[in-house]
């Protein structure tokens, strides 16, 4: 049967908490959230350019006692206010700032018992990038950034927002990592298998190593827009009865004619991003959040699912077992993009 990435919805959601306290569109909460966070880091990432100054993100509480909002000037900088009963807030990273057509992101670190907060602007893959350090944040009452994730009475987004997030980790931020969605059906001893489905001692095939253990299946959920948007691999290119849902930075197998003339390889690895042409492959921005899972088999192996190949989860690139291809590796495969099947049908 022909699977399409809404249909991830079939599988039961079992998130992990570990990475975000609330997330933009996404009504649930951690059962462990704290109701006053003490150190953390806000994150947000809208469209650029934005021409006039602007209020991104506004909330207060239903009491009207607390307020949360981030307001852009390209000229003036980022100012993000707090307000707590009588204590307020404004935190200023100052202009002007620097805009591109694409995706900018602000990330606010703060540390109540150190008395400390950071913010930075950058736009990312452009490698331009604004810092800002100050003292004497405010605790975030979660409960209000949560009333922002569901658009609750009293809060507003500008539509040049594309999401935002809270997380309690003080480093090590929540960042794009490679991913398949829940639905993805993967060939296992037993047939195969949704990759939600998954669990750890599934014996999985591999292109090269036969059947090997699944050690962990780690169920994630990233916002899906911005640098975060998902790539959807459309069938027949890729999956054979089915279009596949993966992360940008997922590492998918490659072969054919046009592959061993352009790099004198049999087959290489890409990341899902570098494919997108619009036809073969496009950016999914449908969803605003994205349940996925990373298949963790210890070691970098290539896994089939409904004849595309692709990178098991893994902590680190080296010993990969093709040649990996840059993005600017990827510019004259473009050219050639669904005039030749790039598909690896195991």
């Amino acid at each position: 049967m022909a699977l399409s990435p809404d249909d991830d919805r079939r599988v039961p959601a079992l998130r992990q908490h570990d990475d975000w306290l609330a997330l933009s569109d996404w009504s649930d909460r951690a059962p462990d959230t704290p109701a006053l966070l003490q150190q953390g880091h806000f994150l947000l990432e809208f469209r650029v350019p934005v021409q006039d100054p602007t209020v991104l993100l506004q909330v207060q509480s239903p009491d009207g006692t607390r307020a949360f909002s981030v307001f852009f000037d390209p000229i003036g900088g980022l100012s993000l206010l707090q307000r707590d009963g009588s204590q307020i807030r404004r935190h200023l990273l100052p202009g002007p700032l620097p805009q591109r057509q694409g995706v900018a992101r602000l990330t606010f670190g703060f540390d109540v018992t150190r008395r400390t907060w950071d913010m930075t602007y950058d736009l990312p893959g452009e490698g331009t990038r604004q810092t800002f350090q100050g003292t004497d944040p405010l605790p975030l009452h979660t409960a209000d950034i949560h009333a922002l994730c569901t658009d609750a009475p009293g809060a507003k987004r500008h539509p040049a927002t594309l999401w935002f997030g809270l997380t309690h980790r003080t480093t090590g931020l929540p960042d794009r990592a490679p991913w398949i969605g829940l639905n993805t059906p993967i060939d296992t001893k037993r047939g195969p298998v949704r990759a939600g489905l998954l669990r750890p001692g599934n014996l999985i095939a591999t292109v090269d190593d036969g059947f090997q253990p699944l050690l962990h299946a780690r169920r994630r959920t990233f916002p899906s827009r911005g640098t975060f948007a998902p790539v959807v691999l459309r069938s027949p290119f890729f999956g054979l009865n089915g279009d596949i849902l993966v992360s940008s930075d997922q590492l998918v197998l490659i072969s054919g004619a046009s592959v061993e003339y352009l790099y004198g390889e049999e087959e290489a690895l890409i990341s899902a991003a570098s494919l997108c042409d619009g036809h073969v492959a496009a950016k999914d921005e449908r969803r605003a959040v994205t349940d996925c899972v990373a298949l963790d088999l210890g070691a970098p192996f290539l896994i089939t699912a409904d004849g595309c190949c692709l990178m098991s989860a893994c902590t680190t690139f080296q010993d990969l077992p093709r040649r990996a291809l840059r993005d600017y590796e990827a510019l004259p495969l473009l050219a050639v993009l669904g005039r030749t099947a790039l598909r690896h049908v195991a």
